[in-house]
């Protein structure tokens, strides 16, 4: 009977489940520290000092709100670029007891957010959404997560139109894990409302 008894526990936990992702958080950093529900910023042509760029500093609670100067725009875009392509470094983390479950896997997203209005332009999504957990760098070769946003000034390089005052590019980022016991996704808001 004890023999019996042994048996069916090893099945029972040969058989336990994997349990879903949780608590999951988007940062700006894998090990140490940074910025928590935040992702780093960059203007995918490096040349340009773009005035969408940022450091994941200025995040809060999983938002970042900033004012574009129309004026920076000019400056930075003005015959360099017809548009501004925006790449996203982040890395998805969880405060789960255990860490994340065995075998997970992940996708990054960026969408353009239900706020977008803008008088002048148009945005997209462009890119191949990353798989990796650790999506931080854009440097170089290395995109981040992937996906970038991209805005398309109105106009042409020898004279573009930029967007009016408050027109607001939204962008939402997020990364879905995924185990045999379901998924989860976290998600960090990015608002420019422009300004003069």
């Amino acid at each position: 009977m004890a023999s019996i008894m042994i048996g069916v526990a090893g099945c029972a936990q040969l058989g336990a489940s994997v349990p879903a992702p949780s608590n999951l958080r988007i940062t700006d950093f894998a090990t140490g520290s940074g910025n928590t529900d935040a992702v780093d910023i960059q203007e995918a042509e490096e040349t340009i000092t773009s005035p969408f760029s940022h450091d994941g500093s200025s995040f809060s609670s999983g938002t970042y709100s900033a004012n574009v100067n129309i004026g920076a725009l000019n400056s930075a875009y003005s015959g360099n670029a017809v548009l501004a392509t925006l790449e996203f470094g982040g890395f998805l983390s969880t405060s789960a007891a255990g860490g994340m479950p065995a075998g997970t896997t992940y996708l990054w997203d960026v969408s353009v957010g239900s706020n977008t209005s803008l008088t002048a332009g148009s945005t997209s999504i462009t890119g191949t959404a990353s798989t990796s957990q650790d999506s931080l760098g854009f440097s170089g070769a290395d995109d981040g997560v992937g996906e970038k946003a991209v805005l398309t000034f109105g106009g042409s390089k020898a004279g573009l139109i930029f967007p009016s005052p408050n027109d607001v590019w939204e962008i939402d980022v997020s990364c879905t894990a995924t185990s045999a016991g379901g998924s989860a996704t976290a998600s960090v808001n990015i608002e420019y409302t422009f300004v003069l």
